[in-house]
């Protein structure tokens, strides 16, 4: 991955104050697919064009534990794209 690009960023991905990530903005996503898992754990991907790597993507894994659910990258992009 790259860094911020004039054009902006491409993926934000923003931790909160106790460094879970609770943020996510992926933009220019060609697919977007959702799939449960089981009972308490949804995969998430968004598939991203021109990166320069055919097929390439960004998944995330969200799991409930309790009353709070948890978000975390499983797979990250490997073309070029600027995050912040």
């Amino acid at each position: 991955m790259t860094e911020n690009t004039a054009d902006g960023p491409r993926l934000a991905l923003r931790t909160g104050r106790e460094g879970q990530l609770d943020d996510v903005v992926v933009q220019r996503v060609s697919t977007f697919r959702a799939e449960v898992m089981s009972g308490d754990l949804l995969w998430l991907c968004c598939y991203l064009p021109d990166t320069g790597v055919e097929g390439d993507r960004i998944a995330f894994e969200v799991s409930a534990h309790g009353n709070q659910l948890r978000v975390r990258v499983t797979e990250h992009p490997a073309g070029h794209v600027p995050v912040e």
